[in-house]
């Protein structure tokens, strides 16, 4: 895993109305609703990614969050983009000229964090069911004092090249309540580095002539 360092406050952009029906954010109370204000200690206790990675490839972003204090967090979530950090997410920005939308994915994200299992229907083309509004922040809910959680993406490499990924924990949604570092110097966000090698990993039928074996392959 490549060096980690702290990086700015996230970016929680809302957005639009199509997309949160989407994302079936169009019932029930405000997700910033009763937000308490307040500084809440946040432990970052492993993060990791891969910093070798292959096209057509999966996988595991993973971050581990403790709560250390001695309140409750409202709403524990990780945005994986950063303000003032370009091509800093899963998504990068094309050059090619007189496109309508520049944003392309670099990784596509198979599955998103959850607390209990959900089954994905990867045969089907429907967008992934978010829990938020907010474009690249994935909430988890509340988080009790000393309780631990993981957020885990599997996702694809699909371009090649190096590639950056940038995350922050957050304490809520609404601005109100923040994530603060546990102790002095210590981190609440950081960035991962790699390379997507562009040829995808070899493959050959194994010896029982069914199981497929991945081969290491070459850059």
């Amino acid at each position: 895993m490549a060096p980690q360092r702290g990086v700015g406050p996230p970016v929680l952009v809302p957005i639009g109305l199509a997309a949160i029906a989407l994302a079936g954010c169009g019932s029930g109370p405000r997700q910033d609703a009763n937000e308490p204000k307040g500084d809440f200690p946040v432990e970052v206790i492993s993060a990791s990614f891969p910093s070798a990675q292959r096209l057509a490839t999966t996988s595991n972003l993973e971050i581990v969050v403790r709560n250390p204090g001695p309140k409750k967090i409202p709403n524990v979530s990780v945005t994986v983009k950063c303000a003032g950090v370009p091509q800093s997410g899963f998504m990068f920005k094309t050059t090619y000229p007189n496109v309508a939308d520049p944003e392309r994915p670099q990784f596509v994200v198979n599955t998103l964090p959850t607390r209990t299992p959900r089954n994905y229907d990867h045969g089907r083309l429907d967008p992934l069911e978010r829990s938020s509004a907010y474009l690249d922040t994935y909430p988890l809910g509340p988080l009790a004092a000393g309780g631990m959680v993981t957020f885990r993406w599997n996702v694809t490499a699909v371009k090649s090249g190096p590639y950056r990924v940038c995350y922050q924990v957050n304490a809520g949604l609404a601005g109100k309540a923040k994530a603060v570092p546990a102790q002095a110097g210590g981190k609440i966000g950081g960035v991962f580095t790699g390379e997507v090698a562009q040829r995808p990993p070899q493959a050959h039928i194994g010896p029982d002539g069914k199981t497929v074996v991945e081969g290491t392959g070459g850059p």
